[in-house]
């Protein structure tokens, strides 16, 4: 079993799932794409987005819909905004190609922590996934993204759809 790569996501189709639902993160306009971790749930790509480290993290609780990424020194994975990509909308993000050098090692960081936790972020994602989708769990339907939904719509979506700009 290969490794997770990095990927970031056409903003575009970012755009649109964030019109279907206001949960999906969305960075408008920001210095940084969102990177991330892909994997398989119900037979679709879904997207595992990386945060940076924040000082808020240090209070948060490592476990439901997160993973503290070292502790949260390297930030967290939060899979509660995880969402179903196609693939012609994954954007390889080659690491070596960032210029700045602390983001450039964070990064690597990150990385590093998802391929040696691998099994361990998979039965999260999973977890996650399943208390959404299955089950009426007030907590997880009030802050994941509507999965389901995401993904009807996902199937659906057109390179050509563009935001509404009224």
């Amino acid at each position: 079993m290969s490794g997770f790569r990095l990927y970031h996501i056409s903003e575009q189709y970012i755009a649109y799932l964030n019109s279907i639902d206001n949960r999906v993160q969305w960075n408008k306009g920001m210095k940084r794409p969102y990177v991330g971790i892909v994997l398989s749930l119900n037979g679709l790509n879904y997207y595992v987005p990386l945060e940076s480290p924040k000082p808020g993290h240090a209070k948060l609780k490592s476990g439901s819909v997160i993973i503290k990424i070292d502790g949260g020194r390297l930030g967290i994975m939060g899979f509660n905004n995880m969402i179903p990509v196609p693939p012609e909308c994954l954007i390889y993000f080659d690491i070596s190609k960032v210029e700045d050098e602390k983001y450039k090692m964070l990064l690597y960081n990150q990385l590093e922590f998802c391929n040696k936790n691998r099994d361990v972020i998979t039965r999260r994602a999973e977890s996650v996934y399943r208390k959404t989708t299955s089950k009426n769990i007030p907590y997880y339907n009030d802050i994941c993204c509507n999965f389901k939904k995401l993904e009807r719509k996902s199937r659906k979506y057109d390179p050509n759809w563009k935001r509404d700009r009224r």
